[in-house]
């Protein structure tokens, strides 16, 4: 799904007050809890994402439920800042956006590992490596299973797709005996 360029806008603004990968993954988890509060709690939903409730109750309601959820400072903030423009509508947007955006603002490429097995720590380091070597810049990896491969594995950066698999090399082989006949 295409994230419109106000979530893109709220996600970079947060990526960009975070000054560590640690306080990053904070950040990302607290805004997970808050969601999930959101779906247990239809009152208070309702209550973050109507006009009817002022931007000042709105406010209030995240600092109770931030302190509740004993968040840390730049997340109450960026949630109290959502509630009072009367974004929270967007907020699982922005949440889903936090990656690429951090990713985005740090220089680092993303690329999506599909594999047959799980791989090791050492494999995935190598990887990790050979990709950072390659492209020159930091490489964050998103690494997930895929059994249907067989063996090898199934990059992906952005919209190019490289296909080192036996499932990919099956089917090339295909086409190309189905292209003689």
């Amino acid at each position: 799904m295409k994230e419109s360029s106000l979530v893109k806008r709220y996600a970079r603004a947060l990526v960009l007050a975070v000054d560590s990968e640690e306080e990053f993954a904070r950040v990302r988890r607290e805004l997970g809890a808050f969601l999930e509060l959101l779906a247990r709690d239809a009152r208070l939903r309702l209550g973050l994402t109507t006009a009817l409730v002022s931007q000042g109750e709105r406010e209030q309601a995240v600092d109770i439920a931030a302190a509740g959820l004993g968040l840390h400072e730049k997340t109450r903030l960026f949630l109290r800042t959502v509630a009072g423009e009367s974004r929270m509508a967007f907020l699982e947007a922005m949440a889903r956006q936090l990656p690429a955006a951090w990713c985005a603002a740090r220089g680092i490429e993303r690329v999506e590992v599909a594999s047959a097995v799980e791989l090791t720590a050492a494999q995935k380091e190598r990887l990790r490596a050979g990709l950072e070597k390659a492209l020159g810049r930091p490489v964050r990896p998103e690494y997930r299973l895929e059994p249907g491969l067989i063996a090898g594995l199934r990059l992906a950066r952005g919209s190019v797709h490289y296909d080192f698999s036996l499932a990919g090399s099956l089917q090339k082989l295909r086409q190309a005996i189905a292209g003689d006949r």
